[in-house]
């Protein structure tokens, strides 16, 4: 079995852990690991509760980091709840 045939078994699990519902959108928002370290990336989806980013590589990202949200000009601390290769679902840290 491919790997293509599973990925949409593993996006409705994501789907169901979520806690609140995502709203698509696309916008500009940058990482913030350390101030010598960044990663430029777009909102694809946003919720009370969390994003889903799309980036060229999630090699490097830690599990925590800010997120800023170019449009609205926010920063989140946010920490990763699922990775795949160019997509991260992160959850807004309180």
């Amino acid at each position: 079995m491919s790997d293509l045939s599973i990925e949409p078994q593993i996006l409705d699990t994501i789907e169901e852990q979520r806690q609140s519902q995502r709203s698509r959108t696309f916008r500009g928002a940058r990482i913030i690991v350390d101030k010598n370290s960044t990663f430029d990336c777009q909102i694809k989806s946003c919720s009370d509760s969390g994003f889903g980013l799309k980036l060229g590589s999630t090699s490097g990202v830690p599990d925590e980091f800010k997120l800023i949200d170019q449009k609205s000009d926010l920063a989140y601390d946010v920490k990763v709840v699922w990775r795949k290769r160019s997509m991260l679902g992160v959850q807004i840290v309180a």
